[in-house]
């Protein structure tokens, strides 16, 4: 399940919320990021699976204990990060709001 609502949850540090991934649905993690940056200048270059490898990622913040963890990586010119509560937010490789 996609929720896009473009927020800056913390209103800190430049992340805007584009997404939130449900790691309970058949989606996986990859389609869950790719339809989230679909459209957006930050796929431009590699392909997202060249960028980061979704599935150990996916394996990582399923298996910590709590929400308190997230994998940041790197596309195109912007940096996004994926929390542990499914929470997909990006930024400009800069730090400034994406």
């Amino acid at each position: 399940m996609i929720e896009r609502n473009g927020t800056d949850r913390a209103r800190t540090g430049g992340w805007r919320t584009v997404a939130r991934h449900d790691f309970d649905d058949a989606n996986e993690l990859d389609a869950t990021l790719s339809a989230a940056l679909c459209g957006d200048e930050a796929l431009d270059g590699p392909p997202l699976y060249a960028t980061v490898d979704a599935e150990r990622a996916e394996h990582f913040l399923t298996s910590v204990d709590g929400n308190d963890a997230s994998v940041v990586f790197s596309v195109g010119e912007r940096t996004v990060r994926v929390s542990a509560d499914g929470t997909i937010e990006v930024r400009s490789a800069n730090g400034s709001p994406a």
